[in-house]
């Protein structure tokens, strides 16, 4: 039985032999070329690229920093043109209203002007009543 045993692990181990033996020259190392100029040259494009690519990321950084600086100054303009505008409506008389303010007026003139209303229709009715009688 042990015959038998030693017999399949040999068969195993040759047959094992004989894929190595088939796969050997595959696995032969290569040998790297010599002339390696190709490689130089590919490295030198692609450090190009990459001197390209910052080089223009660098120009689009400058932009953006001077886009950045005429917005802030456009800001600043802007502001100075509302506070001139304020100071001038405050200075010509007519200073400017808070809401507040806005809606107490406003709530006073509704109620003058239903007043107005009411005391029109009851001259409207004595005027009636006046022309009923002298009309007999």
């Amino acid at each position: 039985m042990e015959n038998e045993r030693l017999a399949r692990a040999i068969a195993r181990i040759e047959q094992a032999t004989a894929k190595l033996d088939d796969i050997a020259p595959l696995a032969a190392p290569i040998n790297p070329p010599t002339d390696d100029s190709a490689l130089k040259a590919k490295l030198e494009s692609l450090k190009s690229a990459h001197r390209d690519a910052l080089d223009d990321r660098e120009r689009t950084i400058a932009k953006l920093r001077a886009d950045i600086t005429d917005i802030n100054a456009l800001k600043d303009q802007e502001i100075d043109r509302l506070r001139n505008e304020l100071q001038a409506a405050a200075n010509s008389g007519n200073p400017a209203v808070s809401e507040a303010e806005h809606h107490a007026l406003q709530q006073k003139y509704d109620r003058l002007h239903a007043t107005a209303e009411s005391t029109l229709s009851g001259l409207d009715g004595l005027i009636s009543k006046v022309e009923r009688t002298e009309n007999g």
